[in-house]
């Protein structure tokens, strides 16, 4: 029996993980409870790689360092934008930073096994969910800026909404090399996925112990091109959501003060996507951005139905062991896209997007000199991506260029 163990109720547990816990673990540890460690590959994959010497930053609710899984593991360049937290990021607000934490680089030792327990990890404190219910305001984009110039080669972001101010923070850390993660949310609604936006980010989905997507995860939808064709877009990977939804039966979860707690979410899946990715940046310092993503996304096991990228999962459920192992010729792009200041497709009304990857490979934006290389005069709130059409590439390139000078002049 695990000497730390007791129970809080998951609406401690905010944002990406479920509103309500299944109660507590049947399971005699923690650890029993975890299939997606074996599921996933990950118990095989830690002989090969642990993350060593890779920072991923984690923008959360802050950690509980003390947590006993936490032991060992290397916190550095933390800070607060909460108000409410420490300066070193590891004031818990509640439980869900240090959930998130754990599922990334827990020791494993008695309680829960992380995909990458050697990793570094920089905290970075923002509100919860309930507490941040403004899009308009820039915090995930001024978090997600602090963890690119703090040398974080992965970056997870357990929360999903407010697409439109993280798209420039995403495209400095995407200009930096730097891949980030992010949940598709919890409230089982085809299309509704804000990280879709984000062109090049790794959008999660959660999945069941039989690999099947939760009917409470939010999930890819197709889209219409302007020829008439459809296209899937959204959901990239999968990862471990709970246990079933039919009985309901989550996964134990940390939570500050060293216990656990049963609980299910897009945001469990996502940092175990974003703790796997580290391994592979591990075990491959050279190889950059684009070709790790590559990597975890053609190694993951198919799920869903239709061709690759599937609504439901897209490229398939996660596979740590795989990801690290497997034959995996390089890439020149990221599959997933790339986001590009001042390109534009003046057929489709998309702006900011420099490629739609494989979701789209006809997507064929024009892009100014300075669009390619400048590095972001800030973080803006209100950039958008959206498909559709109407508007003639002159008319297109005018207006985004209008904006782009009126709010630099602003900074």
């Amino acid at each position: 029996m695990f000497s730390h163990r007791r129970y809080v109720p998951a609406a401690a547990m905010a944002c990406c993980l479920g509103a309500a816990a299944s109660g507590p673990a049947s399971a005699t540890s923690p650890k029993e409870g975890q299939w997606w460690a074996e599921g996933m590959g990950i118990t095989r994959s830690l002989s090969i790689s642990k993350g060593e010497g890779v920072r991923v930053c984690v923008v959360d609710t802050g950690v509980d360092a003390k947590h006993p899984d936490l032991a060992g593991v290397k916190f550095v360049d933390g800070t607060d934008l909460s108000g409410k937290g420490a300066p070193d990021g590891l004031k818990p607000l509640d439980g869900h930073g240090t959930a998130m934490t754990v599922n990334i680089v827990g020791n494993g030792q008695s309680g829960l096994l992380g995909a990458a327990p050697n990793s570094d990890i920089i905290s970075v404190t923002v509100p919860s969910r309930s507490e941040h219910k403004s899009t308009s305001q820039p915090i995930e984009g001024t978090a997600i800026k602090h963890c690119v110039d703090k040398g974080a080669k992965v970056i997870s972001v357990s929360r999903s909404g407010g697409a439109t101010h993280k798209i420039d923070a995403v495209e400095y850390a995407q200009k930096k090399d730097v891949v980030v993660v992010g949940s598709s949310g919890n409230d089982g609604v085809e299309g509704d996925i804000s990280w879709g936006a984000n062109f090049g980010t790794i959008s999660v989905s959660g999945v069941d112990e039989n690999n099947q997507l939760d009917p409470r995860a939010n999930f890819g939808a197709p889209v219409t091109r302007a020829n008439g064709d459809k296209i899937t877009m959204g959901v990239a990977l999968c990862g471990p959501y709970a246990k079933s939804a039919k009985p309901e039966v989550g996964v134990p979860q940390a939570v500050p003060g060293g216990g656990y707690t049963n609980s299910d979410g897009t945001s469990i899946a996502t940092s175990v996507v974003a703790g796997v990715v580290a391994a592979v940046r591990a075990k491959y310092p050279q190889m950059d951005a684009a070709n790790v993503v590559n990597r975890v996304l053609k190694t993951a096991k198919k799920s869903g139905e239709g061709a690759v990228p599937t609504p439901q999962c897209g490229w398939g459920v996660v596979d740590a062991y795989a990801a690290l192992t497997a034959d995996v010729p390089p890439v020149a792009a990221n599959p997933l896209g790339q986001l590009g200041d001042d390109c534009v497709d003046g057929t489709r009304d998309v702006k900011g997007v420099r490629s739609m990857g494989e979701w789209d490979p006809e997507f064929k934006p024009t892009c100014s000199a300075t669009g390619l290389n400048a590095e972001p005069a800030g973080i803006l709130n209100d950039k958008r991506v959206w498909i559709g059409g109407g508007l003639g590439t002159a008319a297109v390139i005018g207006v985004v260029l209008a904006v782009i000078f009126g709010r630099r002049r602003q900074h």
